[in-house]
């Protein structure tokens, strides 16, 4: 999932024109996105936005894994994504891809 600070009706349109197949909340008051503790009100290149931010949350809604950008283009390696995914439901024994160790990530003030 996906979620913006936009208005709906923009989000809307780029997400039909892109044929995505995977839900965007929108958030337009800010309000998840300040709770996560990504809001960014005041930046060089940016202002009352979400910094780039990638959180794998489980099942039980434990948040796993988190990555919050410095900036617009900062992304974390695809490798530390599986990794961290491969702990939520780790490869059958013989699997080529051994689970790396990441541990659980204790969610933050929401």
């Amino acid at each position: 999932m996906v979620i913006v600070g936009q208005r709906g009706a923009k989000v809307a349109k780029y997400h039909e024109a892109h044929g995505f197949d995977f839900p965007i909340l929108v958030d337009p008051d800010r309000s998840v996105i300040k709770r996560y503790g990504v809001y960014h009100a005041l930046g060089l290149t940016a202002f009352n936005i979400a910094r780039p931010a990638i959180f794998i949350i489980d099942r039980e809604q434990l948040i796993r894994f988190r990555y919050i950008s410095k900036g617009q283009t900062d992304r974390p390696e695809h490798a530390m994504l599986l990794a961290a995914l491969q702990q939520l439901d780790p490869p059958p024994s013989g699997s080529p891809l051994p689970a790396a160790d990441v541990s659980p990530v204790e969610p933050g003030p929401l």
